[in-house]
């Protein structure tokens, strides 16, 4: 268990102003929920696309912090929901703290000549091979060329650059990876699932690297759609500054 996160998360949760769910949107690859504003996660399962009749499938009537809670929940799919209706949630970031860029960017940037480590197998991966020292990529379904997760003990403490998936927070995986990280490497948390927002930056992470959704109906409809991520349109990548 990523019990360490986990609290901080829900610490956050309760800190924050509670808004009715207005609206959950399901596809075999991401939610979206509707409350303050549109959240949106990945679901945190091995193999997508996710078979729609093992979603969760809340009654709307719940709050966003009634479903924000379910980070907590074993099981990932429950937590995932969870994940967005946290990031629903949120705040928003003035314009200052954001810089637009895409998390697989920031990756090259700033790994040349560094061993480079990412968990979870993102579409930006093709376009790395060759940029750095070292690139290692583990994955709980691991694709050519991946590694599988259970070598993370014996070869994530080699890494510079660590970037880890935000649904490692739903899976209850963060906290192990984290703890084979070794001291001084650089660690940043990517993905749609992030919530941008300062408790990130609490657990060690440098960097954070998250979704901010400009066009809900475009979302929805690419969700809907059984669109993966990076094939949604009206959202923004962004970089989070500390607020």
């Amino acid at each position: 268990m990523n019990s360490d996160f986990i609290t901080l998360l829900m610490k956050k949760i309760e800190q924050l102003d509670d808004f009715p769910v207005t609206a959950v949107t399901y596809g075999p690859h991401m939610v979206a929920v509707e409350s303050r504003k549109t959240g949106v996660a990945t679901w945190a399962w091995n193999n997508h696309p996710v078979p729609l009749e093992i979603l969760p499938n809340p009654d709307h009537h719940y709050s966003g912090k009634t479903l924000a809670r379910m980070i907590q929940d074993d099981h990932p799919l429950k937590a995932s929901l969870g994940m967005a209706a946290l990031n629903s949630l949120l705040p928003e970031i003035p314009p200052q703290y954001v810089t637009t860029l895409n998390a697989g960017d920031l990756i090259i940037q700033l790994g040349k000549h560094k061993r480079v480590a990412i968990i979870g197998h993102f579409p930006f991966i093709k376009k790395m091979q060759g940029k750095f020292k070292e690139l290692m990529v583990f994955e709980k379904s691991p694709k050519s060329g991946d590694l599988e997760e259970n070598l993370i003990p014996c070869k994530l403490h080699a890494a510079d650059i660590v970037a880890v998936t935000a649904t490692t927070i739903a899976n209850k995986t963060l906290e192990n990876i984290l703890s084979n990280c070794r001291e001084g490497a650089v660690k940043m948390i990517i993905g749609p699932s992030t919530p941008l927002c300062n408790i990130t930056f609490e657990l060690g992470f440098d960097y954070v690297a998250g979704t901010l959704v400009e066009d809900a109906v475009l979302l929805k409809e690419g969700i809907v759609n059984g669109y993966t991520f990076k094939q949604v349109r009206g959202v923004n990548h962004v970089i989070l500054h500390s607020v």
